[in-house]
This record gives C-alpha cells, sequence and structure tokens, in this order.
C-alpha cells in the first residue's frame, strides 16, 4: 500500500494564493499581530492520522501506544488519550504529563537506555509496564520493585541486528546502537531472569529506528522475535505482547515519496502474532503528529551576497533543529503568494549565530517582501520538542485549529520564566 497524504492536501490549501489551515486564513494570524515565529497544528488531520493506525489494528488484540517525546504539548496528548490511544513514556514527566491528560496506565509503557531511579519508581508506581534495555537496567528495575513492594511487568528490549536504511542518528536496530538486548545478551540472561526477584517478563520489544520506507526490517525482525517468544516461554515466562515500536516515515516532501502506511506494518508481523497469539503493541509518533502541524515565521528581508540568495527569517533552528542536525528536508512556502515577485533559488536562514542555522537550502521559491509569512511544513513532531533557548530565543507559542476555530494551546516563554529559574543560593555539601 502506498502513503498518500490523504487528508493533508484538504487541511492545507490556498484560495487566490493565500494558504489556509483547514478554514483559517494563516496570513491573517501575522496581520492581527501574533507574535512569530509559532508552531500551529491541524485537528483534522491528527485524527484522521490516528484513525489510520485505529484502521490498521481493527480485528487484533492490540495497543497502539503514542510516543510522547515526538509532542508533548497536552492539548494533543488530551485528543489522543480520548479516542483511545496508550502513550510512550521515556521519563518521569512524561508519565506524569501522560498521567494528567487521561492516558490509562494499563495502555502505557516506559522506556529508554538509561533510565533514572526516579524513572522506574514513577512507572512502578502507576503499574505501568517496563521495556528492559539492558543487564544493569534489569537489575536496577528489580531493586526498586523490591523497595517499593511492586512487582515490575517487563518486556525485554531486544536488538536484532537488522539495519532499517534510516539516519545513523536515529537507526536504533544495528548491534553499534546504544539500545537493547543483542540476542547473545538474552541468552545470558535467561536463567537470571527467574530468579529475580519481583520481576515478569511479559514479551518482548523491538524498535528498529524512525523514518521507515519500507517495512522488511519489521518483518524480519518479528521472525527472529518468533524465535525468542518461543524460548522464553519454555522458561515459564507468561510472553503474550510482542511491542514492535514504530518508526513509520512521512512524506516529508509533499507527494515525491511512496511510504508505507499502518496496514502495511501490521500486516507485516500478522502472520507471527497469528501463530503465537500475542497481543501487539505499537509506538508511532512522528506519523501520528507530525504531519498535523507547521512552525509559521516572518520573513525579516532577502539577502544577495553575490553568490547565493537568501531569504532571513525570525523561524530557526532554535524552533526547528532537524534541516541543520540531521540535514532533513522539510518543505516550505510562502503563506501569500499573491504578492511576491519573481522566483529565485534561496537559502531560507534563521538569525541564529550559527553556519548551521537553515530551515532549506536551494529552495525555488517567489522572492518575498519583509514582513511576509513563510511556512516549513510537516513539524508536527520533533519539533518544539527539540527546541532550545540558544541565542536566547525563548519558547515559541503553539496552537491548535479546528475547523475556523483557533486555540492558544502553548504561551510564548518570556524573559520572567526563564529568570524565575536563575539562582544564587549556595550548596551545602561535605568535601
Amino acid at each position: 500500500m502506498l502513503y498518500t497524504r490523504p487528508v493533508s492536501s484538504a487541511v492545507f490549501h490556498r484560495e487566490n494564493g493565500a494558504l489556509y489551515l483547514e478554514r483559517v486564513r494563516l496570513s491573517s494570524l501575522l496581520s492581527s499581530g501574533i507574535e512569530t515565529p509559532f508552531f500551529i497544528y491541524s485537528t483534522a488531520q491528527l485524527v484522521s492520522d490516528w484513525q489510520a493506525y485505529a484502521q490498521a489494528v481493527r480485528g487484533l488484540d492490540a495497543m497502539v501506544g503514542y510516543a510522547v517525546k515526538a509532542n508533548s504539548n497536552p492539548a494533543i496528548l488530551r485528543l489522543l488519550a480520548s479516542y483511545g490511544a496508550g502513550a510512550i513514556a521515556v521519563s518521569d514527566h512524561e508519565i506524569r504529563l501522560a498521567l494528567d491528560s487521561g492516558f490509562a496506565p494499563s495502555r502505557m509503557l516506559l522506556h529508554g537506555n538509561g533510565k533514572r531511579p526516579r524513572d522506574i519508581d514513577a512507572a512502578l508506581q502507576a503499574d505501568i509496564i517496563l521495556s528492559v534495555d539492558s543487564e544493569f537496567d534489569l537489575e536496577q528495575i528489580s531493586a526498586r520493585a523490591v523497595a517499593l513492594h511492586k512487582t515490575a511487568k517487563l518486556l525485554l528490549r531486544v536488538n536484532p541486528d537488522i539495519d532499517p536504511q534510516v539516519h545513523p542518528y536515529i537507526s536504533t536496530g544495528l548491534l553499534d546502537s546504544k539500545f537493547g538486548f543483542s540476542e547473545a545478551a538474552v541468552e545470558r540472561v535467561r536463567f537470571r531472569l527467574r530468579s529475580l526477584p519481583a520481576v515478569e517478563v511479559r514479551g518482548l520489544h523491538c524498535h528498529l529506528g524512525s523514518t521507515l520506507k519500507t517495512v522488511q526490517p519489521v518483518r524480519d525482525a518479528a521472525r527472529l522475535l518468533a524465535t525468542l517468544v518461543r524460548e522464553l516461554r519454555s522458561d515459564g515466562h507468561p510472553i503474550d505482547i510482542l511491542d514492535m515500536g514504530g518508526g513509520l516515515g512521512i512524506d516529508y516532501s509533499r507527494g515525491r515519496e511512496q511510504l508505507p502506511i499502518p496496514d502495511d506494518f501490521t500486516l507485516a508481523v500478522g502472520p507471527v502474532l497469528q501463530d503465537l497469539g500475542l497481543r501487539l503493541f505499537l509506538e508511532p509518533g512522528r506519523s501520528l503528529v507530525g504531519r498535523a502541524g507547521a512552525l509559521i515565521g516572518r520573513i525579516l528581508g532577502v539577502k544577495d551576497n553575490g553568490i547565493k540568495n537568501f531569504i532571513v527569517t525570525d523561524a530557526s533552528m532554535a524552533q526547528l533543529i532537524r534541516p541543520c542536525l540531521y540535514g532533513a528536508y522539510h518543505h516550505i512556502e510562502l503563506l501569500d503568494e499573491s504578492t511576491a515577485g519573481p522566483p529565485f533559488a534561496f537559502d531560507v536562514v534563521g538569525p541564529i549565530c550559527e553556519s548551521g542555522d537553515f530551515l532549506g537550502q536551494g529552495r525555488q521559491l517567489p522572492t518575498p517582501r519583509s514582513g511576509d509569512g513563510i511556512i516549513v511544513y510537516d513539524a508536527g513532531a520533533y519539533g518544539f520538542a527539540m527546541s532550545s533557548r540558544y541565542n536566547l530565543h525563548l519558547g515559541c507559542a503553539e496552537y491548535l485549529v479546528d475547523g475556523e476555530s483557533i486555540r492558544m494551546v502553548r504561551r510564548a516563554e518570556t524573559f520572567d520564566d526563564l529568570s524565575r529559574t536563575f539562582s544564587d543560593e549556595p550548596v551545602s555539601f561535605q568535601p
């Protein structure tokens, strides 16, 4: 099956050169005085991408858990929780926010390669399943469970040494990755698992990486894990969960790529689920919220240095670091093309004092005027979540559109917010 962006062409559309998100004219937000840059999200796109997963697991014993790290805005969390999503957390604060947003603990999971005691305790106190990443992780979870008089329900995260063919920074399924047990390490801990106190192994977990462009690596990993399921069941462990992670890519090129959809993911692992009677866990993040969001900026000016043309905007790597960190492509357009000049190839750059501060390079765009608006698409995942205060560009606002209505779901950070964290308190300690 092919990933065809069934809703985005409708939620983002132009009328007389002006760009609309659902029924909101985006340039009107700038003229109304809203401070830029800001992130804006579409309820319609978010719901559509959730429904694609709901359809993919229909008829299966499955839990679709949203990866909170992709975008932790409470408005997005509450919306997904209301549709029955689970939550995948990687810290105690993500656990707390997910619980506060309405996610049921029985549909939550904590994982990470370096869980802190506070993360483990939060999961145990809430009776959340934990994914175990290493032998030391296993020992620490057992110790904390004993101390808290809890039984830890565990998934073993297995690194199957399968190449997902994605950017090396977001590849997690090869043996040189920091994540998970190798098959050899699973063999080392098999007998230890039966004697560790206060733990119960309930399943296996595998996540190959992010921006997957084919499900063949997922199919290969599921077959490998099937063997381990049988071995662990023979040891007496009640294995009933297979967590295949997430990682489906989205079409950042907006129509030029053919990518798998959630149906392809579940079809790839279906035979293993059926043969072994396993419950499926999925962990989508980017493919749930990525397309729903965009970064909006205001153009500060146009520059020609004799070699290149630049569009300089107030949106920057401080808001969206993916282009300079990963070399990632995000499609860029002007909010209103009706008043723009002739097209040229531009580098779209921000005001941060770094040569790496760019949002796009060599983009064919109409020549804008100072003050015009610009949009960077598909920034709903790992946009605000990875933003920084570099150069003291403080956290920007976030807005959620639903039809013709718009709500601020996070206000812009102020200097007073920042200054409240400053301190000059002496610290007492024993040398």
